[in-house]
């Protein structure tokens, strides 16, 4: 009976983050040590079910055409060259961490991520053309996020795609895949530093977002590109404005 809320939990949230690019740590995190559990339990289970979400989802995006990731493809290149410095960005952050207060570093990425759903939302006519080097510096930027204070990488990396010039629909599918492979390996370095995952309240969050991700997969494919970016943007806003009312 503990776990049940669990898997609501997931797959509602699973719904919202699959389908937005962002908002599951956001959500699942505070909610179950709301509900009892320890940091101990929560976090490698947002980790490995974030993954399993990622890869399915993307699976599903691939399927249902809202993204090619035929191996060739640019959307599949620009994933892996995400994921690539999201790791690295993501073990960089854990050792900055460590001499930085999370006050600091949470009012910064607060700001950041309102004003990345501002962006997006204010106009089109703001979104550049694509560069190798613009990816570089979101990927890194979201990474960091990451390895700083466990969030802040599915906002970053999905506002900052679209204001790239990725389509919308590409860069919710591409944020899904590079944190699927930035996850993996976090839980992977938690599980060698901590040794201890508690693997019921893990499997029952995998199944949530497992279930969630082929809905999610099929909203992305019927709701307009326009649309989407209207709620990213006012989903980034929400968490930012979270974000800085917490830590402030």
């Amino acid at each position: 009976m503990r776990l049940l809320p669990l898997l609501a939990l997931s797959f509602c949230s699973g719904i919202i983050d699959l389908s937005l690019g962002m908002g599951y740590g956001f959500t699942v995190t505070p909610v179950m040590l709301m509900l009892g559990f320890t940091p101990q339990e929560a976090v490698p289970a947002v980790l490995i079910s974030s993954f399993v979400g990622g890869l399915s989802s993307s699976i599903w995006n691939h399927r249902l055409h809202n993204v090619d990731f035929n191996l060739d493809s640019q959307a599949f290149k620009i994933a892996s060259f995400t994921a690539g410095l999201g790791i690295i960005g993501a073990i960089v952050g854990v050792f900055i961490s460590f001499n930085l207060p999370v006050r600091i570093v949470s009012l910064y990425i607060g700001v950041l991520v309102l004003a990345s759903g501002a962006l997006v939302i204010i106009s089109k006519s703001l979104v550049s053309e694509f560069s190798w080097n613009k990816m570089v510096v979101i990927s890194l930027i979201g990474s960091l996020n990451k390895g700083l204070t466990g969030s802040g990488f599915g906002p970053v990396i999905t506002t900052g795609a679209m204001l790239s010039g990725i389509d919308e629909k590409a860069s919710v599918s591409i944020q899904s895949l590079s944190e699927a492979a930035v996850s993996i390996v976090g839980f992977f370095a938690y599980l060698v530093m901590q040794g201890y995952v508690n693997y019921q309240v893990a499997a029952t969050m995998s199944l949530g977002v497992l279930l969630a991700s082929p809905l999610a997969a099929r909203i992305i494919h019927s709701i307009d590109g326009k649309i989407l970016r209207i709620f990213v943007g006012v989903l980034a806003l929400i968490i930012g404005s979270y974000t800085l009312w917490k830590y402030y």
